[in-house]
Parts: C-alpha cells; sequence; structure tokens
C-alpha cells in the first residue's frame, strides 16, 4: 500500500518474485503455486487488485510545480529519515567518443581561409553508470560497452588505478534489465554497505523499466533498500547527477580527448584511451564539492523543495497555463496608471483580445491626432508670448 500511494504499487508478478526470494533464501526453493497471488489478495482484506495506470503517461508531461510537490511530498514523508551517507542518486549517461569542443584557435587573418581543429572523429558510443551519495561519494562507475563479448585485450595492465571499474557489454551500448540487476547487486549493494546493518538505504532513480523489474524489486526489499523515483521529464531539475557533475564530467572529456587529438594524431579512440580520458574526466566532475553542490541544487539534502521549486528551468503547470489562456487577466489599472497618451493607450491594449485592441488602435488615432493639434497650438502661444514681450 506504501508503494501504491508512491505511484509504483507492487504488481501480482513483482509480489509473487518478492516472495519467492525471501522463502529461498530460507532454504525453500518451490515455486509458489499458480493461483497464490489471489489467494493472498483474498486473505488480506485490506488489499485488493486493481487496474494499473503508468504514472509517466497519466500524471506529469514536464518539470512542474505539480511534478515537484508530488515528488517531495514523498521524499520527505516516506524516505526523509533515511541517512544522507545511505542515500544515493543513480542515473546512466552516454559519450560519443570522438566528439570535441569547438574552440578559438589564433589563425590566418583571411576569412576565406577556415580554421580548422584536428580532432578525433570516431563515433563509437560508450554508456556509463553513475552514482553518488548524499555525503559527497562517488561509487565507482559501470562502463558499458557496446558489443557481444568483454575483451581482455580492450585493457592495458597500467591501468590498475581504474581496474575496479565494473564493465559490461550489450549489444546497443545502452543498460537493459540484466545489466541494472548486475550494477545493483556487483556495485551498488557491496559499496553501500551500511554501517549499522539495521540502517535502510534508498536509490533516487528515474522510473526506467529495468529499474521496476522483478527481480530488482525483490533484490531491493531483500536487503532493506528502498526505490524513490523521480517524476517522468524531471530529471534535468531534480537529480543531483543531472545538475553539474554530468556537466562538469562531459566537458573535462571533450577536452581530453582533443589532448589526445593533438597528441596522436587524430587516432581513432579505442576502448583504452576512452577509458583514460573518462578517468581524469571523472577526477574534474566527481569532486565532493561538486557532488554535493548538485545535492542542494535539487533540494535533494538538505531537503528543500524551494530549490526546486525556484529551478531555471521549471515550467508552469499546464493547467494554470490552460487557465490564463482562457481567461487572460490583462494588468489592474489604478487612478494614477490610466492612459494619459496615446502610446501608453498602445501600450495597455498588448494585453487586451483582439476586437478590443482594435478599438484602443481607434483610440490612439485620435488621440495622436489631438496631440499634434495641441503641440500646434502650444508653438502659436508661444510664438505670440514672445512677440508681446
Amino acid at each position: 500500500m506504501v508503494r501504491q500511494s508512491l505511484g509504483y504499487a507492487l504488481s501480482h508478478s513483482q509480489l509473487r518474485a518478492c516472495v519467492e526470494a525471501i522463502l529461498k533464501q530460507q532454504g525453500d526453493n518451490k515455486p509458489l503455486g499458480k493461483h497464490w497471488t489471489t489467494r493472498f489478495v483474498k486473505r488480506h482484506l485490506q488489499l485488493s487488485t486493481k487496474l494499473g495506470k503508468r504514472q509517466e503517461a497519466a500524471r506529469f508531461d514536464g518539470f512542474t510545480p505539480k511534478a515537484v510537490n508530488w515528488y517531495f511530498d514523498i521524499r520527505e514523508t516516506e524516505y526523509g529519515w533515511i541517512k544522507p551517507e545511505n542515500t544515493v542518486n543513480v542515473d546512466e549517461g552516454g559519450i560519443m567518443a570522438g566528439f570535441g569542443l569547438d574552440s578559438l584557435v589564433i589563425g590566418s587573418s583571411d576569412p576565406k581561409k577556415k580554421a580548422m581543429l584536428k580532432g578525433v572523429q570516431s563515433r563509437t558510443w560508450t554508456s556509463f553508470i553513475e552514482a553518488v551519495t548524499a555525503t559527497g561519494r562517488a561509487l565507482k562507475p559501470g562502463i558499458i560497452f557496446k558489443g557481444k563479448k568483454l575483451q581482455k585485450q580492450w585493457f592495458l595492465n597500467e591501468f590498475e588505478l581504474i581496474a575496479d571499474w565494473h564493465y559490461i557489454t550489450s549489444p546497443n551500448g545502452w543498460t537493459d534489465n540484466h545489466i541494472a540487476l548486475e550494477w545493483l547487486k556487483d556495485v551498488y549493494l557491496p559499496q553501500t554497505e551500511p554501517r549499522d546493518a539495521s540502517d535502510a538505504r534508498l536509490i533516487i532513480l528515474d522510473g526506467h523499466g529495468s529499474h521496476a523489474q522483478d527481480e530488482w524489486m525483490a533484490t531491493c526489499f531483500l536487503n532493506n533498500v528502498y526505490c524513490c523515483y523521480l517524476p517522468a521529464h524531471c530529471s534535468h531539475g531534480l537529480q543531483p547527477l543531472d545538475n553539474g557533475i554530468f556537466n562538469v564530467i562531459k566537458g573535462a572529456y571533450r577536452k581530453e580527448l582533443q589532448m589526445l587529438a593533438s597528441l596522436t594524431d587524430s587516432a581513432p579512440v579505442d576502448k583504452v584511451n576512452f577509458i583514460r580520458a573518462y578517468a581524469k574526466a571523472r577526477e574534474a566532475g566527481m569532486r565532493k564539492d561538486i557532488i554535493l553542490s548538485g545535492w542542494r541544487f535539487t533540494g535533494n539534502w538538505p531537503i528543500n523543495r524551494h530549490k526546486a521549486l525556484t529551478h531555471a528551468e521549471i515550467q508552469p503547470d499546464k493547467e494554470k497555463l490552460l487557465e490564463e489562456f482562457k481567461t487572460p487577466s490583462p494588468p489592474q489599472l489604478h487612478s494614477d496608471d490610466t492612459p494619459k497618451t496615446s502610446r501608453q493607450v498602445r501600450e495597455t491594449a498588448k494585453h487586451r483580445s483582439r476586437p478590443t485592441r482594435q478599438k484602443y488602435s481607434k483610440m490612439a488615432k485620435g488621440l495622436e491626432a489631438l496631440e499634434i493639434k495641441v503641440a500646434v497650438q502650444n508653438a502659436r502661444i508661444t510664438g505670440l508670448e514672445e512677440q508681446i514681450a
């Protein structure tokens, strides 16, 4: 019922997976009966089977105050008690090997001669899984190469400092159910084990299908790990990794490629050079101060929804936009704000409907004619006064 309130109610298969995992830990490997879930629900009167609707499609269509408040209502009330050292934000990113930054260079003053930057032109896509704690610690990354099998010759012995990274391959270079589960078991759980075994852990992540698969949910349940899912289309405003950390890493990575190109005569970026460049980029982006800044900026730690509600990229709620569109509210005019010139009349007309603007335009033209007549008369009066004097 708690998960239902969070927008991610357990499916029948997820409930079954959790129970089977518990039984397996107790030495019972027998599968549950075909109708076990139905009977379980019937035995517990407070439960019922409902038709589930996807939160992403039904509830949020952008980074809006409504989505932010929904998220922080959950973040504060359901998970606010979990310690910051046990709170982790995880996300997947990607880098196109061979993409360098355009930059200013010194060259010929002839505008017809273009200054070309020598650069690595490989277009190999590599994904990475990064995770950071609310206390500023970075977990070791998961590197996802595009391919069928991991080959040892891709790496050199001198990479001892980065040899403990988690390397894996996928057909398209992106994560899938298997990779997400492998990362959870082999990277996240060992590296975030609480000092107090009774402490709960929290993962803040997007609602990708691999993060809600049956075995993922069962593994989290058995290890006292809670999942706080970000509202759809809000990662750029609510996710610490997307607010500073990834930007610094990608910028530093491109500069490393630029340097590599100048030293290797634009040789294609192989996997060894990618690891070398990405390792240096992580040194720049995974600093404790930058990580903590991402948590503060999004209001995730210390928990502060006002930070997210005042984010530069937040959009107004759709309902509010529709209301303003249907019933535009022109600025209220006080006695001191009454238009006194044709220009002021035209400014006021900008906030009115089209028929009203047309009427205001006629009023402004009439007022302009009067202003001209008054100006001519004032000039004549001034001339007569000078003659009398």
